[in-house]
């Protein structure tokens, strides 16, 4: 089981962030927050680093039914989705799998919520256009 959902796009940064914000409003998504780590680490660290964003991406009534069942569910959220520039020019969109995020609270209603956010992250991702390319992403198990 991978952690994440992974998919070079056929896209600029700036573009696949668009594409990925729309994509994610199709399935009902929001965005709460936007880190821009690339932006982060200069200021911070006077650090370079390549286009990195993170979107807080939530869904509310997936959010609202599982804080329903657990109130400490809140800790586990958004539910990231990170689009990247790779150093060759590859941009990667990822988002984290709401069903491995959710495997920590301990309910068979909590498990169905998680694989209804599942398969809605899963469709936000396979509508982005791939790149034409015969690589694949890194997914790592967990």
């Amino acid at each position: 089981m991978t952690y994440h959902f992974s998919k070079v796009v056929n896209a600029s940064f700036e573009q696949a962030i668009a594409q990925v914000t729309e994509s994610l409003k199709q399935d009902g998504f929001g965005i709460l927050t936007e880190i821009d780590a690339q932006a982060a680490f200069k200021k911070k660290l006077n650090a370079e680093f390549r286009p990195y964003k993170i979107l807080g991406a939530c869904h509310p009534q997936i959010a609202y039914e599982m804080l329903q069942l657990d109130d400490k569910a809140g800790v586990l959220y958004p539910c990231n989705v990170v689009v990247q520039e790779h150093t060759d020019g590859r941009v990667e969109v990822s988002a984290i799998d709401p069903l491995s995020m959710f495997l920590p609270v301990d309910s068979p209603k909590a498990r169905d919520i998680a694989i209804a956010a599942s398969e809605k992250m899963q469709r936000v991702i396979d509508r982005l256009p791939a790149a034409q390319s015969n690589a694949t992403p890194h997914e790592y198990a967990i």
